[in-house]
């Protein structure tokens, strides 16, 4: 059974492939998660043309570590996939804080569009100086 390539994206790091000798491109559920994990790495003001686009969470990275971080973090996510990946069919938002490490540990559920399956994206927000 052959599977439907829907959305596709260019990776980042411009792999290319050894006999097309032409990138090598991330397709469907890969794309999408890429999507919102640049998403969620992005600060408003960082993309031109594109001011609002962003969750902003790195400002958040350096407040104390507490209940209301998290949840700011959490939100802040929401409204970012809701807002701007409309690929993505957002199920569940989960962040814990990670005192020990100076981080927060994200989880992210979603599905794409056309496809009931869930897609588990997990990150570690931590600050960088």
């Amino acid at each position: 059974m052959s599977t439907t390539i829907l959305y596709t994206d260019i990776p980042t790091n411009f792999n290319v492939h050894p006999i097309k000798e032409d990138l090598i491109l991330l397709s469907n559920a890969d794309a999408v998660k890429r999507s919102v994990r640049n998403l969620i790495l992005t600060d408003p003001g960082e993309r031109f043309f594109k001011p609002k686009l962003g969750a902003g969470i790195r400002a958040s990275l350096f407040e104390n570590i507490s209940r209301d971080t998290e949840w700011i973090i959490r939100e802040n996510i929401t409204d970012t996939i809701k807002n701007y990946e409309k690929r993505a069919n957002l199920m569940t938002v989960s962040v814990k804080a990670l005192p020990d490490q100076n981080a927060y540990s994200a989880t992210i559920v979603f599905s794409i569009n056309n496809n009931v399956n869930p897609i588990t994206l997990d990150l570690i927000l931590r600050r960088v100086r």
